[in-house]
């Protein structure tokens, strides 16, 4: 495995009576590129990502970004695992 990260963002998700965000969502995404030296036809390259939705009152710093992150990568880590061992 190889890979990067190729997108991190910040996006409002829903907004307050006095146009604030009311939501925030965090989404982080990778590129992977797997290699199988025994079967090259089984190597991919893909996109990854996934989100994690926090309060727009709370500041994406401290616990509120451990958090995001161990769920966030949680999941991908999950999908390129499911997605490198589909072929087994």
């Amino acid at each position: 495995f190889e890979g990067e990260i190729v997108t991190y963002r910040i996006t409002p998700m829903s907004a307050t009576a006095d146009q604030r965000a009311a939501q925030n969502r965090l989404t982080i995404g990778v590129n992977v590129r797997y290699y199988n030296n025994l079967v090259e036809e089984d190597n991919f390259e893909q996109r990854f990502s996934f989100y994690y939705d926090y309060p727009g009152s709370e500041q994406l710093i401290g616990s509120t970004l451990e958090d995001a992150w161990v769920e966030i990568f949680n999941r991908i880590n999950q999908d390129i695992f499911n997605a490198s061992v589909a072929k087994w």
